[in-house]
C-alpha cells in the first residue's frame, strides 16, 4: 500500500490504488475479503503514504474494515513490498508467524487453511495455474517442498497468489535486510518472493497451498478483467473462461 500505483495514475485514476473502486467496493476489500476466513484481522498492520491517508479517506476505509488495525504512514515510497514491510519490523514479534499480501490481489482458498505453525515447514505459499510473465512462480519437488522461486520468471505452472506466509518473522526480517544490503532487486524493486529462494538455499523448507481462484488486479486491465468476472458470477454462479479467473 506505500506504492503509488504508477500505472493507475498513468490511465487517469486519481485515488490511490487500494481505494479504487472494484464491482462496487474499495479494491482493499478485496484483499482483506482474501484473508478474513483464514486469519483474525485484529493485529493486522497497514502500511501506506502519509499523503494518500491524509488527502484520501484511507484512514476510514482501513478501520471500517479492521477497527484494530495499526497503520503506519510513511513519507515517501519505498524501493518495493519487502522494504514496506519492514517498516513495520518495529511493531514484529519475531518469534511469531507472519503474513504479507498485496491490496491489489483477491483470491479464494478452501476455508480449511489455517496459517499455522507446522512441524518441519518454515511457512505457506499459497499458488494458482498461470503463465502469465508479470508474475512470480514457485517450482517444487516430489513431496510439494519448495525448490525454488523466481520472480518475473515462468519456472513452473505455479504463480504466488501474493499472499506469502512465514512461520517465523524474524526469517523474513534477516532474508529482506540481507538482500537490501545486498542490493538483490527484480527490475529496480526488492520483492517479498525471492526471499523464500535465499531461505530454501540455507536449508528452510516451504510448502505451497493450491487457491481456488486468484485474480491479481494491480493493473487497469486486469481491474476491468476481475469486475466483467464478478458480475458474471453474480449472473451465473460460476465463471468459466478469463483471461484472470484461475483454478488450482
Amino acid at each position: 500500500m506505500a506504492g503509488r500505483g504508477k500505472r493507475f495514475r498513468e490511465a487517469g485514476f486519481t485515488v490511490p490504488k487500494m481505494l479504487i473502486e472494484a464491482a462496487g467496493r474499495p479494491m482493499l476489500y478485496w484483499a482483506l475479503d482474501s484473508l478474513k476466513p483464514h486469519v483474525n484481522l485484529d493485529s493486522a498492520i497497514f502500511v501506506c503514504l502519509a499523503e494518500d491517508a491524509e488527502s484520501h479517506p484511507l484512514r476510514r476505509t482501513v478501520l471500517d474494515y479492521s477497527p484494530s488495525a495499526r497503520i503506519i504512514e510513511l513519507e515517501r515510497a519505498t524501493g518495493g513490498q519487502a522494504l514496506t514491510v519492514l517498516e513495520a519490523k518495529p511493531f514484529l514479534n519475531p518469534d511469531r508467524p507472519l503474513l504479507i499480501y498485496n491490496c491489489d490481489t483477491y483470491m479464494r482458498m478452501n476455508t480449511s487453511v489455517r496459517f499455522e505453525r507446522t512441524a518441519g515447514i518454515d511457512g505457506v505459499i499459497p499458488v494458482f495455474r498461470s503463465q502469465a510473465p508479470e508474475l512470480s512462480y514457485v517450482q517444487v519437488d516430489e513431496a510439494g517442498i519448495v525448490s525454488a522461486v523466481r520472480e518475473k520468471e515462468v519456472i513452473s505452472p505455479y504463480a504466488t497468489a501474493g499472499l506469502y506466509h512465514f512461520a517465523d518473522t524474524r526469517h523474513f526480517v534477516e532474508a529482506a535486510e540481507e538482500a537490501q544490503e545486498r542490493k538483490q532487486t527484480v527490475n529496480g524493486e526488492y520483492y517479498v518472493a525471492p526471499l523464500y529462494h535465499e531461505l530454501v538455499r540455507k536449508g528452510h523448507r516451504f510448502r505451497i497451498e493450491p487457491a481456488e481462484a486468484c485474480y491479481p488486479i494491480g493493473t487497469p486491465e486486469q481491474l476491468q478483467a476481475f469486475v466483467r468476472s464478478v458480475y458474471e458470477l453474480t449472473r451465473e454462479g460460476e465463471r468459466q473462461n478469463d483471461e484472470y479467473f484461475f483454478r488450482a
